[in-house]
């Protein structure tokens, strides 16, 4: 199974620094491809600092552990010593205290995918023309949700969209979501900061953006083109991973008889 990957950011058009940071990994720590995205928060050098501590804390805990493979185990240990990373850090420089951040994970080995987040960046799999979330968020209004507590229409809009009940960093223990899925030909994966959804590129625009003419470079960069189009208020990041068809799986035709 081939994968394609791509990524991008840019900090927006409203925001002075950007505080996402994104990673993507192609046949290390034994898995064919590694994505991570990460938004941070905290305000300018925290919010940076938090997204880019995770990043590169979870990142190593993989490149160290000697293991191969999207196993949920092995990505929840990398999440917590990313969340022990960013939490310790704001607890020993007051600079810093309150910082922390999202981040949305995708392991992939041999069309396996392992996924883990925290918070509310988004990872989506696009498959047969439609998009599914596949991560899980952490903000407020979602919890009030799952919860049946209020309606998933009423949350869309809610006044406390952006405040998140897990975060990384923000407290000294946190419960990342996860899951496993098996992959198949043609299937893409995109993660996002939520600075696409607020500069209000819809999922299917994202998803048209970026697999449109299969070059995902130039897909990620439409997608960014876009959001700075309709005003970019936050920053903008993505990563995405596609599943390669392979074209010489044809049915093998009939012989002529001569």
């Amino acid at each position: 199974m081939r994968l394609r990957t791509a990524s991008a950011t840019d900090p927006g058009l409203e925001r002075e620094e950007n505080e996402d940071s994104v990673v993507v990994w192609r046949n290390k720590a034994g898995l064919d491809s590694l994505l991570v995205v990460c938004d941070g928060m905290g305000g300018h050098a925290a919010g940076q600092t938090a997204s880019s501590m995770a990043v590169k804390t979870f990142t190593a805990a993989l490149a160290e552990d000697g293991d191969e493979g999207p196993d949920l185990n092995r990505l929840k240990r990398a999440c917590k010593a990313a969340n022990s990373a960013v939490f310790e850090a704001a607890r020993s420089n007051s600079a810093w205290e309150g910082m922390g951040s999202t981040i949305v994970v995708v392991a992939i080995r041999g069309g396996e995918l392992g996924l883990v987040n925290v918070g509310d960046s988004p990872a989506y799999l696009f498959r047969n023309g439609s998009a599914k979330l596949i991560s899980q968020d952490h903000s407020w209004p979602a919890e009030q949700v799952r919860l049946g507590l209020i309606k998933p229409e009423e949350a869309a809009n809610h006044p406390q969209k952006h405040k998140l009940t897990r975060a990384v960093g923000v407290w000294e223990q946190v419960q990342p979501f996860t899951d496993k899925m098996k992959l198949e030909e043609g299937d893409a994966v995109v993660l996002c900061s939520d600075g696409v959804e607020t500069a209000g590129v819809s999922v299917e625009e994202m998803g048209r953006l970026l697999l449109k003419d299969g070059n995902l470079d130039r897909g990620a960069e439409r997608v960014i083109e876009r959001c700075r189009e309709l005003g970019a208020p936050d920053n903008v990041t993505l990563a995405v991973a596609r599943v390669e068809v392979d074209v010489t799986k044809t049915a093998v035709l009939p012989k002529l008889k001569i």
